[in-house]
């Protein structure tokens, strides 16, 4: 493979491999129609364009052999949010890009299950926090069955977290306090986006954006949409994997049980 950003005619001729990625400001007109490639128009220099055939891949062969120290029952914390906090760690220093990233998953009252990616913005012992518009589907979902489950996955650590409980809106206060701790961009575009709604085109989206830029140009408070606020999980179930030879992967599990009134956590290990 070779990225060409300065000389990509010069590298075009001289690379005899199966991909070539061509970036920078001007791609030649000879390499565009040999190729017949589609260029999208681009405002600055960050453009690549991937020309060759795409590689065939037998996925069906893919798979990997985890290589991972021994998870023990005699070394998980008696407290799953304590657990988390130290695999939460590991995956901080281990310099991933969004270690916070999460997969949603919930379903509505058909029982038709949906997923999608989000960030997790606060974790304690209450449970697992994340902000999005009260009026898109995952937030419909949820007013109609308000149980969900999160799953983290850390590949370069061979790990993952899955987490089922009940989900509630967090306060208006800590909304309103995430909300503008936000950068401005993020906070328009929180107005500017009616999430799940069907529109015309991304034009329409930055028309919308620019309405909103220009109306609080002059700094002024950015007001917090009333369809937009947090959610928060509170746990019944985690369960942490870590992948293993030979797949005998590591699974263990805390239940969250009721005796005598009081709540504790009961720790069982799962077959792979």
């Amino acid at each position: 493979m070779l990225v060409s950003l300065t000389a990509p005619k010069l590298c075009a001729k001289r690379f005899v491999g199966p991909h070539h990625f061509l970036g920078g400001r001007f791609v030649p007109p000879s390499i565009i129609d040999k190729y017949k490639l589609q260029l999208p128009p681009y405002p600055g220099t960050s453009m690549c364009v991937r020309i060759g055939k795409t590689l065939q891949i037998d996925i069906s062969s893919m798979r990997e052999n985890y290589i991972s120290p021994e998870f023990l029952e005699d070394q998980v914390d008696a407290d799953p949010f304590d657990q988390f906090q130290k695999w939460f760690a590991d995956a901080l220093a281990s310099g991933l890009r969004e270690p916070n990233a999460m997969a949603l998953s919930t379903a509505g009252k058909d029982g038709k299950p949906s997923s999608r990616m989000v960030l997790l913005k606060g974790v304690d012992k209450d449970g697992f926090v994340w902000y999005t518009n009260y009026e898109s589907r995952k937030a419909r979902e949820i007013s109609e069955n308000p149980y969900a489950s999160l799953l983290f996955y850390w590949d370069c650590l061979n790990r993952q977290v899955r987490v089922e409980g009940f989900v509630e809106k967090v306060s208006d206060e800590e909304s309103e306090q995430y909300f503008h701790s936000r950068p401005r961009g993020s906070q328009i575009g929180a107005i500017a986006s009616k999430q799940s709604t069907v529109i015309p085109g991304r034009y329409f989206l930055h028309q919308e954006y620019k309405e909103l830029e220009g109306k609080f140009a002059d700094g002024s408070l950015i007001p917090k949409p009333k369809h937009w606020g947090g959610y928060r999980l509170k746990p019944r179930v985690f369960e942490f994997w870590q992948g293993q030879q030979s797949r005998l992967h590591d699974r263990i599990q805390y239940s969250s049980e009721v005796i005598d009134g009081k709540r504790f956590w009961k720790i069982d290990r799962l077959a792979p």
